[in-house]
């Protein structure tokens, strides 16, 4: 692993609160009620300014030319200007209340959702005025969807006991279909396809799961999946565990195969095309001699470094290729004031490339799943720590692993690592630099650069 800490360059935020502007020559870090903007090359202050409180979130528009800063509980939520440091925009919800804010992808307008549920309000920042969508179902952004080209915008509302899928033209706001889903028991996730022309919409419910798709150029629906209707088209499908439920769906980034991972630790490609499964991931807790390119990584004590492999310290660990099989993945504690949620697929991500999934269950949360789908073969990482986030480079396949310690774990094609901090910060998340150069290791209050070569 070809990196390097840049010593004087760690920085005091809030909370984790440090990310690049999406066309990279800005780092925005967010200290107490200080909002400073770096220059991504030098990390010189080149702008500061003064929020009205603590900041909690902040986020950059897709223009790189505005940033927004809020203060949740206060619901307070102000603008500011890149290149005109003097301009600002404040955005108060009043009694509404604040549940959360997000840009349009035209960087014109700013979403906010008050709390309850009671609306979704549209600020146009150009013409000062204000527009709302009422009875949306999730207080979450996840159920709030722009289209990759960002002309729709689609949100589930419930009236009547009645989930639908609203479908808005983001040049003016005004809704453009009504997506009455009859088949669905209930609506509880929507997701675009890559190229714009598909709107999958599915229900979870373990008694009747369905995903349909929606076609957005034919303006009808074209097909549904069902894992309680799919029957097994070959025996490579036929590895003995069936998927049950839809908790959550992702597209590979090429729109050709989309993942559908079910409540049972089951992971099913389907084909973009058929809508047929093409292969399946089961989160075995058993590591088994079945595939000679599993490769599997597992973090141990550093004998030359410490003497006592129990009570063995981040600083003292290392992570090596084991050969023997069967393994058997840890299973995580259960949370004892937490019992009746379901354990899910806490982490799931496609790498750039589309070829690798890398996966984290909430059943095992220190071991991390890498699917290649090419070759249907799965790397282990086996960590002591529970895997706190996984970032994948935004250039090459090279994934960053963060386990709330003071190393970072790296995985590429020619295998994984483990490299020790030069300061004594625990890492819990991570940002890419667009260009793939450069990340920020963030901390609870502090955030690292760490320069990295280009290299897969």
């Amino acid at each position: 692993m070809a990196t390097n800490v840049n010593v004087d360059k760690v920085f005091r935020v809030n909370n984790s609160l440090c990310h690049f502007s999406r066309n990279g020559a800005y780092l925005a870090i967010a200290f107490q009620a200080n909002l400073l903007i770096k220059d991504a090359k030098t990390f010189d202050t080149c702008r500061s300014f003064v929020f009205m409180d603590m900041i909690q979130y902040m986020e950059w528009s897709s223009n790189s030319e505005y940033i927004l800063c809020a203060n949740i509980k206060r619901t307070i939520v102000q603008v500011y200007s890149i290149h005109y440091p003097q301009w600002k925009c404040k955005l108060t919800e009043g009694s509404a209340g604040l549940q959360g804010v997000t840009w349009s992808p035209d960087s014109k307008h700013i979403f906010t959702i008050a709390d309850f549920n009671i609306q979704l309000s549209i600020w146009n920042l150009e013409e000062q005025t204000v527009s709302y969508i009422q009875n949306i179902k999730s207080s979450s952004f996840d159920k709030l969807h722009f289209s990759p080209n960002g002309e729709k915008l689609a949100v589930i509302v419930t009236e009547v006991d009645q989930d639908t899928v609203e479908i808005y033209k983001t040049q003016n706001w005004k809704i453009s279909r009504k997506l009455i889903c009859d088949r669905l028991r209930s609506i509880d996730g929507i997701r675009w396809s890559p190229n714009d022309e598909l709107l999958c919409i599915w229900c979870s419910s373990p008694a009747e799961p369905k995903l349909i798709i929606y076609s957005n150029i034919l303006e009808k629906h074209v097909t549904a999946f069902s894992p309680l209707e799919t029957a097994q088209p070959s025996e490579t499908y036929n590895y003995g565990k069936e998927l049950r439920g839809i908790e959550n769906i992702e597209w590979i980034p090429s729109g050709q195969l989309l993942a559908v991972i079910g409540f049972n630790e089951v992971v099913v490609l389907l084909n973009h095309i058929t809508w047929q499964p093409l292969s399946k991931l089961y989160m075995d807790p058993v590591i088994r001699e079945c595939n000679y390119l599993t490769k599997v990584y597992k973090e141990y004590a550093d004998s030359e470094k410490v003497s006592n492999k129990r009570f063995a310290s981040c600083e003292e660990r290392v992570l090596r290729e084991i050969h023997e099989r069967p393994i058997c993945i840890e299973i995580g504690k259960k949370d004892d004031n937490d019992n009746f949620s379901i354990a899910k697929v806490k982490l799931f991500e496609f790498s750039t490339c589309g070829q690798y999934l890398a996966l984290k269950h909430e059943l095992y949360p220190t071991t991390l799943w890498i699917w290649d789908i090419c070759t249907d073969y799965l790397d282990y990482l086996l960590l002591e720590n529970p895997i706190t986030a996984i970032k994948w480079s935004p250039v090459h396949p090279r994934l960053f692993v963060l386990s709330e310690c003071t190393r970072v774990y790296e995985w590429t094609r020619k295998g994984a690592s483990s490299v020790p901090l030069s300061k004594n910060m625990s890492i819990i998340d991570a940002y890419w630099h667009p260009s793939g150069e450069k990340v920020a290791l963030c901390g609870y209050n502090k955030v690292m650069i760490y320069e990295t070569m280009n290299t897969s």
